[in-house]
């Protein structure tokens, strides 16, 4: 699965408003498993409260290059 892909189900799983905020091309190359981690995640959980949504997004703007 691309960054892109991973990134698309994050945001929509998320309903982020702004899904602009983090770009696939913005990945620092080194940081992909941690991507790949976090999309993981986000896939298992069938509820994410808005606190951890707060983390999550943090989290996704720490692998920005």
């Amino acid at each position: 699965m691309t960054n892109e892909e991973m990134l698309t189900a994050i945001t929509t799983k998320l309903k982020l408003i702004n899904k602009g905020v983090i770009n696939a091309e913005d990945i620092d190359a080194s940081k992909q498993q941690d991507l790949q981690d976090l999309y993981d995640m986000v896939m298992k959980r069938d509820n994410i409260s808005p606190s951890e949504i707060a983390a999550i997004t943090d989290a996704l703007g720490q692998l920005r290059k």
